[in-house]
């Protein structure tokens, strides 16, 4: 992506951010003609409005510069997680071969942590969409540790692949949608029919299919992420 795409990009999510923030603005206009009585007229204003829309917009730079590693670190990871037990399987022989991922995922899991902690210590403030996706990232997470705990018990092993190659294209799709970065929705896209694929196919082929989609939905859109942070 070239630094002119990159602006281009950010441009196109400033325009959405604008709206959807002037939505908010006019409605709450409308409410406050109704409660005038209730309010002071200082409470809410143009100014107070304007100020809202510009500090959102700094605030959804800023997280779009710094997310990226989340995407790369956890692509990356699962691709190399997933041809490790690929091989384990094809060439070594080794029968406990699954235990790749409980090693690599915990080890993933504990140096994000690290990571969203020190992160964390330099964010001064919290917008709505932080809030949001801070929410959104808890329950995905939540409801991901559940149904792969789902599978495990019913001891189908030839269904994780699947639901996480879904899980993996609700979260591109709504963090896409969110900061209105279209590799992210494009990669969700992608995900949702390689899911039902690979409902279809043998766990060899699914440890494949795996990295292809995780490259598409989440390498590629950090990559992007990554040089646009260095315009923004």
């Amino acid at each position: 992506m070239t630094s002119k795409q990159a602006i281009s990009y950010t441009k196109k999510s400033n325009k959405y951010l604008v709206y959807n923030i002037n939505m908010f603005i006019f409605v709450s206009n409308l409410n406050y003609k109704h409660m005038n009585n209730q309010t002071s007229p200082n409470e809410f204003n143009h100014e107070a409005g304007l100020k809202v829309i510009y500090d959102m917009i700094e605030t959804a730079k800023a997280r779009i510069g710094k997310n990226y590693f989340y995407y790369l670190f956890w692509g990356y990871l699962v691709v190399m997680t997933s041809l490790i037990e690929y091989l384990l399987i094809t060439v070594a022989k080794y029968p406990k071969h699954y235990l790749v991922w409980s090693v690599l995922m915990p080890l993933g899991a504990f140096i994000t942590l690290i990571f969203y902690l020190r992160q964390k210590k330099t964010v001064t403030s919290r917008t709505y969409i932080g809030n949001t996706m801070g929410y959104f990232w808890s329950g995905w997470l939540i409801s991901f540790a559940l149904l792969l705990l789902f599978v495990s018990l019913r001891q189908d092993h030839l269904l994780i692949i699947p639901v996480v190659i879904a899980m993996y294209g609700m979260a591109a799709f709504v963090a896409g949608g969110v900061v209105s970065f279209r590799p992210l929705v494009i990669g969700a896209l992608v995900a949702w029919p390689a899911a039902v694929a690979a409902y279809f196919i043998p766990y060899l082929f699914q440890l494949l299919l795996l990295p292809a989609v995780v490259i598409i939905s989440y390498i590629i859109p950090g990559h992007l992420l990554k040089r646009m942070s260095k315009v923004l």
